[in-house]
């Protein structure tokens, strides 16, 4: 039962998985065919029936959206309208910038809880704490309320306020006024955070192994990628590790940019669709960092630009793949503004293929022993548990422990790694998002219950895999040298 609900819980993340043009699309010109018009003419007189003979009201606007989504429904999982209401929340994820005040939020023991305040925003820098429950927003009860009606209320225009109260876990309540900001969402990470909460990226002192974990591709991915490993180079950088476990994908264009970082020539993806040109993307020398040995981790639920990477830099020989299997989203989608562009459509218009020319892409009715996705070079598969474990353990590492200063954290420190996984105040879940957590697994860090023995700590199996192919190159190395 408890594998059947992480599987379910994984799966629904990931198939939400998805690879867009950063830019919209020219708008589709009319088919005028004689079965076009016949076909809207039925349309349109089954409309005129149900409105005058069936039963009860019917709301015309209502039946027009559940058409259009079961004709998209029909296409493949990834097609679909974005309605006005839910356009502004699908750029804020791929964009990776939203209005807010810059909290991750969940539910814990039926509270509105404080995951972790976003380092640097105006909740941070209010004293907002990990492990606050909020109590009141604009002066109203949060109890009972839904997360996703918190998350609105949270989020707004820059330069506008919100109140909220909160009860911090020393036990102190305080009603506090925040400004919204423009808050951008961190997509790449380490291994852990310091003691002043900043990234740590070096994960092995000694041999000079970094570590980066990319959650999403959005606009600043690649810079802030960049970033991370300029200040790994700058200590001695040796090795590093690239974890894409769990990414879903995002942004075409930051997937080719992110592999060109490590490639300078070559193919790095291309495109073919019925209806869409030819298109490819090559890696250039400008930019590129230096060459040093790499580990790309993947999962079963590394999708869509997470695929492209990986498997293009397999392609490359520019690094080697750990884990297991992905996802097999080897699908484009055009987001294509609608007349007014309050509104959008959201259509597969193309399937990417590797630099080795296979498509990874895995239509409905292909099986296991079916060629889609990209395989790693050292499989290492894990257990639901361990991905359980995996995750708790992610979560404890975002949090930041402190709002101002650590003095305002006196009295202990919240966790909020139980009860739901956080959300986002953008709206949605940032992407790539956490998923729940089963009450089955405690935490890693939970102590265990009376008579019990007290659990073995908690090895992440593919990355001790990476951490020793990285290791043994140079060994390996001097030994070629002197055979």
């Amino acid at each position: 039962m408890v594998r059947r609900n992480l599987l379910a819980v994984l799966l629904v993340l990931v198939t939400s998985g998805w690879l867009v043009w950063a830019i919209g699309a020219p708008k589709p010109e009319a088919e005028n065919t004689e079965d076009l018009f016949r076909e809207a003419d039925r349309f349109i007189e089954i409309l005129r029936l149900v409105q005058k003979q069936y039963v009860d009201d019917v709301d015309t606007k209502e039946m027009f959206r559940d058409a259009i989504d079961g004709m998209l429904a029909g296409l493949d999982p990834f097609s679909n309208f974005i309605p006005e209401d839910e356009l502004n929340e699908f750029n804020k994820a791929t964009r990776g910038k939203f209005g807010g005040i810059g909290i991750q939020i969940g539910m814990r023991y039926g509270m509105l809880t404080v995951i972790s305040p976003i380092e640097d925003t105006p909740a941070y820098q209010a004293g907002v704490m990990a492990g606050d429950a909020i109590t009141e927003i604009e002066g109203k009860s949060t109890d009972g309320i839904q997360l996703d009606d918190a998350i609105k209320t949270l989020t707004g225009e820059a330069g506008t306020k919100v109140t909220i109260t909160v009860r911090h876990v020393t036990g102190k309540t305080e009603t506090i006024t925040i400004t919204r900001a423009i808050i951008e969402v961190p997509t790449i990470k380490g291994i852990r955070r310091g003691d002043d909460n900043e990234w740590i990226y070096m994960l092995d002192d000694e041999k000079k192994i970094g570590y980066v974990r990319v959650t999403s591709f959005v606009e600043n991915s690649v810079p802030d990628l960049r970033e991370a490993i300029d200040s790994m180079l700058e200590k001695g950088l040796k090795g590093l590790i690239l974890d894409l476990r769990f990414d879903p994908g995002g942004i075409l264009k930051t997937a080719v940019e992110m592999t060109d970082l490590f490639v300078d020539n070559g193919v790095i993806v291309k495109t073919k669709g019925r209806a869409t040109p030819y298109w490819e993307a090559t890696a250039t020398k400008d930019g590129t960092l230096p060459r040093f040995p790499m580990v790309v981790l993947v999962n079963q639920y590394s999708a869509s630009a997470s695929e492209i990477v990986s498997g293009a830099l397999q392609d490359h020989h520019r690094a080697i793949l750990i884990g297991e299997r992905t996802f097999g989203k080897g699908s484009v989608q055009n987001v294509i503004p609608l007349r007014g562009e309050t509104s959008a459509l959201k259509l597969t218009t193309s399937k990417y293929y590797l630099p080795s020319g296979r498509c990874i892409h895995r239509e409905q009715d292909m099986t296991d022993t079916d060629e889609w996705g990209v395989m790693p070079d050292i499989v290492v598969p894990m257990k639901p548990e361990e991905y359980v474990a995996l995750i708790r353990a992610r979560q404890q590492s975002e949090i930041i422990q402190n709002g101002l200063d650590s003095k305002k954290n006196e009295g202990g420190e919240g966790d909020g790694t139980d009860g739901e996984a956080p959300g986002k105040d953008q709206g949605k879940p940032e992407p790539g998002p956490t998923p729940p957590m089963p009450d089955e697994f405690p935490s890693p860090d939970a102590a265990p219950a009376e008579g019990q023995a007290k659990p073995e700590p908690f090895v992440d199996r593919q990355l001790e895999r990476a951490l020793d192919v990285l290791r043994s190159i140079e060994v390996v190395e001097k030994y070629l040298k002197a055979a």
